[in-house]
């Protein structure tokens, strides 16, 4: 809590004023990443023109929330919240919302229970990737001197490349 005083520039009394305890705290930020995830992908695909955007808007969401904000990231998908029960409920609580919100996206001839399992498969490609993709950003994970180019870096290149990936295989998916 002193740490994060200083960071913010105020007393831990002041904290504590705000936050009864560091799991309250850490609850909130959880929360509040979850929150700005959801927005984002749900103001990405809002806008898309063609389903083939949507899917590209919000692959592409996605990753530039995993970029802009590895902490916020790492909050919601690292393994530290899955191991404490009331984290890893506010965590699923959150996973559960994008998949709604990916489910409602996906315009098909399918079932609801299809339309779902199609939607946590979309998310589980996104998860993998972004987490391949966030080690290619480390500079540790190169070799000395190796730069590390600007295409390992460009959110909207992996996002296409995750939705042509994504769209060959919504395409072929048929109701049961």
């Amino acid at each position: 809590m002193d740490e994060i005083g200083t960071a913010a520039g105020v007393t831990k009394p002041v904290i504590y004023r705000h936050f009864p305890s560091k799991r309250q705290l850490y609850s909130d930020l959880i929360t509040e990443a979850g929150e700005e995830l959801c927005s984002r992908i749900r103001n990405a695909t809002e806008r898309a023109q063609s389903l083939h955007q949507r899917v590209e808007l919000g692959f592409e969401a996605y990753f530039r929330f995993a970029c802009e904000s590895r902490a916020g990231y790492e909050l919601l998908f690292g393994s530290g919240p899955r191991r404490d029960p009331e984290f890893r409920d506010a965590v699923v609580e959150i996973e559960n919302e994008i998949a709604d919100l990916v489910t409602s996206k996906i315009e098909a001839d399918l079932d609801e229970t299809q339309r779902r399992f199609v939607a946590l498969g979309v998310i589980s490609l996104a998860e993998g990737a972004v987490r391949r993709w966030l080690a290619t950003l480390d500079p540790s994970t190169h070799p000395p001197f190796e730069p590390i180019s600007y295409e390992e870096t460009d959110a909207g290149l992996w996002a296409a490349r995750m939705t042509d990936l994504a769209w060959a295989g919504l395409r072929g998916v048929r109701r049961e």
